[in-house]
């Protein structure tokens, strides 16, 4: 499978941090040429000194995903620069302040549907045409299990990612016959944004909860990514696959 990458062309937003690092590793080690993008320059620069030193092709992009110019000159400056788009894997996105609904503030919803949905929606928009021009491609987007629960604190960020699965399965259906779409919605996955919503007490509590005895890790996460990119899984379009351990199926 991993030949199949070789000098393939991905990007990468939301990449210097949790699954997107990890991915970005992944591709690199896989033979793809990376484009990572995202608003931390010094973690930026961190991720490309870590994949250059093992040999991997990185460029990193300061993109403000809200912004679609921002999202433009990405995509565009890939294209140019490497002659093509390939792969996509979207998961730039906040989990905004936690609170009630009736205590959350419009600045609030503005904030996390601007990063989490439009975010996508620009991502795709854009990245579409660029793979349309190569003949073929694939995106995955960063969903969240939390679409099919009710975590009380976290109605915007639920709803910015149930509109993610709902634009993953439109783009599927209206570009399938050259681009497969699909979302994946993790569980509990051991990253910053965990620690920053969950306690330590909570985040220990999930692990025994968890059928598997454990949550998820971003490389769980990222090796799920490179197959739906793969031709292995080339029959697979308009889907959101769960990824959660089976803790979704406790009663």
């Amino acid at each position: 499978m991993l030949n199949e990458f070789k000098d393939k062309v991905v990007i990468v937003t939301g990449a210097t941090s949790g699954v997107g690092r990890q991915a970005s590793i992944l591709f690199a080690k896989s033979g793809m040429q990376v484009v990572a993008a995202g608003r931390n320059q010094l973690a930026g620069n961190s991720l490309v000194k870590e994949i250059k030193e093992s040999g991997g092709k990185i460029l990193f992009v300061p993109t403000q995903i809200e912004i679609e110019e921002s999202v433009q000159k990405l995509v565009e400056g890939t294209s140019n620069q490497f002659g093509g788009l390939d792969f996509a894997l979207n998961c730039a996105g906040t989990e905004g302040r936690l609170a009630p609904i009736t205590e959350q503030k419009e600045s609030d919803w503005n904030s996390v549907i601007n990063i989490n949905l439009k975010g996508v929606w620009f991502s795709m928009k854009n990245e579409i045409p660029a793979m349309l021009k190569c003949g073929s491609g694939a995106i995955v987007n960063i969903s969240s299990q939390l679409t099919e629960r009710g975590l009380i604190g976290a109605s915007l960020y639920t709803a910015s990612k149930a509109g993610v699965n709902a634009l993953t399965r439109v783009a599927a259906v209206e570009y399938g016959k050259f681009i497969r779409v699909n979302a994946i919605s993790p569980g509990a996955i051991e990253t910053p944004m965990l620690e920053r919503m969950a306690s330590e007490e909570v985040r220990e509590q999930l692990k025994i909860q968890n059928p598997l005895g454990k949550i998820a890790n971003t490389q769980d996460i990222a090796n799920a990514v490179l197959w739906l990119f793969s031709s292995q899984s080339g029959h697979i379009n308009g889907q959101n696959i769960t990824i959660d351990g089976g803790h979704s199926l406790l009663i």
